[in-house]
């Protein structure tokens, strides 16, 4: 077995990889002490064989019951449990049974590789191979850099992972590494929206599939397991003490609760119900293709969005107009029906939505940009209130099928205008609850912040970061890419209005300007 591959675990992990290696030509040992779960795996890797259409797959893998006293195996994967105690011991048999240049990796992921390093000889042979779930389907693996582990062994790992046929991005041993670290906002972000009453579940989760997420945050919990999940987020959390990465109280008493997920028939759906792995909000109504008449819509705002939305009201209406600046404010014509406000998308437009109140009659609804501005206080500073529509578009209007409505002090007639509106630019929409960031404002915002904090304390690369989460957690683009296209200054508005209600912890990380300028090429360039 002098080019194999000795894998510790014969689980749902170990397993998979086993067939990604034995794919690749290695000859496998897999290691499960326990005779149901050798059962299982061999069934696992013999259907991924057969589906492969490669019979000789299931060949290459043997199975056994413990770990060798020798083995001539190059390469070790540790893919036990996530118990410290447990994987120390794992490797402290591997070094005694496997030559010592040798590389011993383990799967963790969040626990500490270097830990993990000090209790064997020759540590420097020891990083992290960690691949996601299912192995075989998922392209990415992240490689992980102890302090201890050398360019030797770094440049062993890429090639072996190379021939597994897998993408692969470079992480520092730091708590959550990359995709568990910088994804850990989408689930968080969505717990505290539900205990705030931001929306219900189903509508968090659509609105998430409507950004361009494969399955809503509740969704993929229930997949992945809330226990899994909260362990994960208590790990990275122990390990960092951020309060922005604590776990929230709903989750830990769901698990309390037996409540785990689609493995326990329950979770935050109930199961089985397969409708729910990608949440559909209802189709906007189809337009006759005739243009609305009724309504005089005017966009003031520059840039982006607010050429986005003067396009859209164009094709829609009759009587379309557009305003790029607040000094021209008095061109609006007086029989204006509906004035949207886009501005420049980070400064609040509280003084400009009460010139608007003033100068204008009371039936003109008036949609300000809920992200920026501060609703409530805008609300209090106008003589009609009622007619005040917060939305909420995050960056671009054709990456977003959904828009975000709030439900504050507009009238039931100004929510159902609202709806109509965004139909008739094909877009569905959710009311939410007022709060600093809606729900797609405070999730995004925060994974892009997590994704600059992360390049800046040099856990990664800004490539690596954006390729691990493409390909390690499906997003619809890689947060730094999509940070540069909602704007640096936008989502630093969105995030110090999150931390002003929620804590300093929240607070933008000052490299988030550098979107607006260039890429981050290194955690220089966020000082």
């Amino acid at each position: 077995m002098e080019d194999g591959v000795l894998i510790v675990g014969g689980g749902t992990m170990g397993a998979g990889i086993a067939v990604v290696a034995a794919r690749a030509g290695y000859d496998v040992d897999v290691v499960e002490p326990q005779s149901a779960s050798r059962e299982r795996g061999t069934a696992y890797v013999a259907r991924e064989a057969q589906r492969g259409g490669d019979p000789s797959v299931a060949e290459r893998v043997r199975w056994t019951d413990a770990i060798p006293r020798s083995s001539r195996a190059t390469l070790a994967i540790e893919a036990v449990s996530e118990r410290f105690e447990l994987k120390r011991d794992v490797f402290v048999a591997l070094a005694r049974a496997l030559s010592p240049d040798a590389l011993l990796a383990t799967n963790t992921s969040s626990l500490s590789v270097a830990d993990l390093a000090d209790v064997v000889p020759g540590p420097e042979r020891v990083l992290g191979l960690h691949f996601f779930n299912p192995p075989p389907r998922m392209a990415l693996v992240e490689v992980v850099r102890a302090p201890q582990t050398s360019d030797d062994a770094i440049e062993r790992a890429f090639d072996a992972v190379t021939r597994m046929g897998k993408s692969f991005v470079l992480a520092a041993d730091t708590p959550g590494f990359i995709v568990n670290r910088v994804a850990r906002p989408y689930y968080l972000q969505a717990l505290r929206a539900l205990e705030r009453g931001v929306a219900s579940v189903e509508e968090l989760d659509a609105l998430a599939v409507a950004a361009g997420f494969r399955m809503g945050p509740f969704a993929l919990m229930d997949l992945i397991g809330l226990d899994v999940n909260l362990a994960t987020t208590e790990s990275v959390y122990a390990r960092t003490g951020a309060e922005r990465l604590a776990p929230v109280g709903l989750q830990r008493r769901m698990v309390a609760e037996g409540l785990l997920g689609r493995k326990t028939g329950a979770g935050f759906y109930t199961y089985p119900d397969e409708k729910n792995d990608r949440l559909e909000l209802p189709a906007a109504p189809p337009r006759s293709g005739d243009r609305d008449a009724d309504e005089s819509v005017v966009v003031v705002g520059f840039g982006g969005l607010a050429d986005e939305l003067a396009s859209g009201v164009e094709t829609s209406y009759v009587r379309a107009g557009r305003i790029e600046s607040d000094e021209l404010l008095g061109e609006l014509e007086p029989d204006a029906t509906i004035v949207i406000d886009v501005g420049d998308g980070s400064s609040d437009r509280g003084d400009v939505i009460a010139r608007l109140d003033a100068a204008l009659g009371p039936e003109t609804m008036l949609f300000a940009d809920a992200y920026a501005t501060d609703l409530a206080a805008c609300a209090g500073r106008m003589r009609h209130p009622e007619r005040l529509i917060g939305y909420g578009i995050l960056g671009s209007l054709s990456a977003q099928s959904a828009v975000e409505i709030v439900d504050a002090t507009a009238s039931d007639d100004a929510l159902q205008l609202a709806q109509e509106l965004f139909a008739n630019l094909g877009r569905s929409a959710v009311l939410v609850a007022d709060v600093p960031g809606l729900f797609l404002g405070r999730t995004v915002g925060s994974i892009v912040n997590e994704a600059m904090i992360a390049v800046h304390e040099n856990v990664a690369a800004p490539e690596d970061v954006d390729t691990a989460l493409l390909l390690g957690a499906n997003y619809p683009r890689g947060p730094i890419a999509w940070g540069r296209e909602i704007g640096g200054a936008r989502l630093a508005r969105i995030l110090r209005r999150l931390a002003q209600a929620e804590g300093e912890s929240f607070a933008p990380h000052r490299s988030l300007w550098v979107l607006d300028v260039e890429a981050p090429e290194s955690a220089e360039a966020s000082e």
